[in-house]
């Protein structure tokens, strides 16, 4: 019943649209749906020390780093959440709840949580590195949790090297398998589990290899990313067409070194994931993203990161938005850019999602063609299809904060 209910919120979102447009051209920036996902960080820890996360390697100076961890270290509290779902329940239909941020299993109260989520009919999705699955499983499937993504970089070696820990592969590994084991003793199909696969210069070349360890585990899909990164050629040409108060820094590459990626080879490890994918009865579905078709795009991608390879007009501050710790919500999501536009705890939801802020942040990218420079490799972006009218100029300087 309860995902009936959210499937008929989508058709709504859609009819809608259909109808009378999307909002995406507005030239007052305003948005007339409710936002379709809330974005929550729940804690400014993580557990892990992943090798490209700017958390995970102490890159500070980074937009990354100040929308998870702040200036004000802290676990996002249960009344505050009370007072978001109390808000978000006013708007209709109600938007979808992501757990996502910066390691939610770990939050001391992460099951309450949940409980307080589904409780109030709201969906609710974890992004977790896993590690304390194996104790959590069995709860997060009583209580109902719609969907869980788990964060994986390989084969075991492999993944365990890249996140800075011996034991995360094997710990993520039995949570999924206690959670199937729980889905099949409660009779139920949720959550489903996704596994997120960054593709970095250590794990390019290990895709099959990785698929194959996993395949007993049944996910429910297998989403294969290329790198969403800042590089420092990209953070100076964003920063000399913007104004400073949007400044961007060198972000979510830490000890990678993109051109130590054989580029042939990586082109060849896809496509041998794909043609095992497709010549296997009822494998689940496999994303790549952005799915390049040639090794010439994949040259574009990460010998020339200021060219887009998607599409040019981001839409994700029509559709999302992101509350921190302390209640602050910024535009869409951690990777973007740092534009506070007031707190939960001082202004109602439905209102900050249309306040001056918002519409300005919004105008923003229209003025600019629908990106800026940094967004070149952002998963905002990244998986969009392309548009006509070739590449934005980004020729317009923005004052609007």
């Amino acid at each position: 019943m309860t995902l009936a209910k959210h499937a008929l919120g989508d058709y709504w979102r859609r009819t809608v649209r259909r109808v009378y447009g999307d909002d995406y051209g507005r030239a007052d920036g305003s948005c007339r749906l409710a936002p379709e996902w809330l974005v929550l960080v729940v804690n400014n820890t993580c557990n892990l020390r992943c090798k490209m996360c700017d958390v995970g390697i102490g890159e500070s100076a980074s937009a990354f780093y100040t929308h998870l961890v702040g200036d004000d270290p802290r676990n996002m509290s249960l009344d505050l959440l009370e007072v978001i779902l109390d808000q978000a329940a006013r708007v209709l239909p109600k938007p979808k709840i992501g757990l996502a941020y910066t390691e939610p299993l770990i939050h001391p109260r992460l099951l309450d949580f949940c409980r307080a989520i589904t409780g109030r009919g709201f969906y609710c999705t974890i992004t977790t590195n896993g590690w304390t699955l194996p104790r959590l499983a069995e709860a997060l499937v009583e209580i109902g949790v719609d969907e869980i993504t788990v964060s994986i970089d390989g084969p075991e070696e492999i993944h365990d090297r890249i996140r800075g820990r011996r034991g995360s592969f094997r710990n993520l590994y039995e949570g999924v398998e206690r959670l199937n084991r729980a889905k099949a003793q409660a009779g139920r199909d949720r959550p489903a589990v996704r596994f997120s696969y960054t593709l970095t210069d250590e794990n390019y070349t290990h895709l099959l290899t990785f698929v194959r360890q996993v395949e007993p585990l049944q996910p429910a899909a297998f989403v294969f990313s290329h790198l969403n990164f800042i590089t420092e050629e990209m953070a100076a040409a964003h920063n000399a067409q913007i104004d400073g108060a949007w400044a961007m820094t060198r972000s979510n590459i830490g000890t990678m070194n993109l051109d130590a990626i054989d580029l042939e080879a990586l082109w060849q490890a896809v496509a041998a994931v794909k043609t095992h994918a497709s010549t296997q009865p009822a494998f689940p579905p496999l994303a790549i993203v952005p799915d390049l078709a040639s090794v010439a795009d994949l040259e574009i991608y990460y010998r020339q990161p200021l060219r887009f390879v998607g599409g040019r007009r981001c839409t994700d501050p029509w559709r999302m938005m992101m509350i921190r710790t302390d209640g602050t919500v910024i535009p869409a999501h951690g990777r973007c850019y740092d534009v506070p536009a007031g707190s939960v705890t001082e202004t109602p939801l439905p209102k900050l999602w249309d306040n001056a802020r918002f519409r300005a942040f919004r105008r923003t990218l229209q003025d600019a063609g629908g990106t800026l420079p940094a967004c070149a490799r952002c998963c905002g972006v990244i998986g969009k299809p392309k548009e006509p009218g070739g590449e934005p100029s980004h020729r317009r300087r923005s004052s609007r904060t």
